[in-house]
């Protein structure tokens, strides 16, 4: 098994791709089969494919600037390259089905590192009521973070598992440990920094019969206002590394019962 050990200033894609092709040399095994020539021929593809799929896993440990796009330029020629060698060598045969699935999960890789996507906290506590988010963003903005910040409304209550906060750099990097750990100081009870593939935004539902909110439904915000309508409940603080202005807390009012925290298009964790 390899060792991971820092990665040094300014890593390059090709260093760190060649990390993982090391990697994949060390650790890949070819199936038992009759055809030894043809596997034995597909041996440099199946470790490109691999080494690409690992270093796109491995992409925010890039740090030299340009190097994420060129990171992907390069994953796009490797992966087209590589299938195409595998399917000559199969000629009109089918791919055997572990090829079939290097070739997925490297495309699955590809596709996943070019939407970016960010980090996003969640509530570990049975409740979480944040403050107003001033001098978070005073500290975020004396760090230089440059991306999006969005926090929970000030003064609502989050209940257990709701996302209660998303950053995200303009080049889907990960951001700052120092940025990481204001806001973890700011929320107190939430998770540790996940990376998901973009913001998941959280509605408060209401049954207008009952006069009451029933629940708080988690969506990805591509998936626009759900069914039912809802109050968002995340709120953006920062857009680009620009403070926007964020409402202060309601004055407070009566506790609202425990509400069930749904997902709605969402696998779980």
């Amino acid at each position: 098994m390899v060792e991971h050990s820092p990665p040094p200033p300014d890593l390059t894609w090709p260093a760190l791709l060649a990390r993982w092709t090391a990697f994949a040399q060390s650790s890949l095994a070819l199936p038992k089969t009759g055809e030894g020539d043809r596997w034995r021929a597909a041996v440099s593809s199946i470790i490109n494919l691999q080494a690409v799929t690992f270093a796109l896993a491995d992409l925010d440990k890039l740090t030299a600037p340009g190097e994420r796009a060129l990171a992907f330029d390069k994953s796009d020629i490797i992966i087209r390259s590589s299938t195409g060698q595998l399917h000559a060598l199969w000629g009109g045969d089918l791919l055997p089905e572990e090829l079939v699935a290097l070739i997925h999960d490297a495309d699955a890789a590809l596709k996943s590192a070019r939407g970016g996507g960010g980090i996003e906290w969640h509530v570990t506590a049975d409740r979480l009521i944040a403050s107003h988010p001033g001098e978070l963003v005073d500290r975020l903005l004396e760090l230089e973070f440059e991306g999006d910040l969005f926090v929970p409304t000030p003064g609502v209550t989050l209940f257990r598992n709701s996302p209660a906060a998303y950053a995200e750099q303009p080049d889907g990097s990960r951001p700052d440990e120092h940025v990481l750990r204001a806001v973890k100081e700011f929320l107190v009870d939430v998770s540790r920094p996940e990376q998901v593939p973009g913001l998941r935004q959280v509605y408060r539902q209401f049954d207008f019969a009952l006069g009451r909110p029933v629940r708080d439904l988690i969506v990805t915000d591509r998936s626009g206002l759900p069914d039912g309508g809802g109050q968002p409940l995340l709120v953006p603080a920062l857009k680009g590394g620009r403070s926007l202005q964020v409402t202060l807390p309601p004055r407070k009012g009566a506790d609202i019962p425990t509400l069930p925290v749904v997902r709605q298009g969402i696998p779980a964790d």
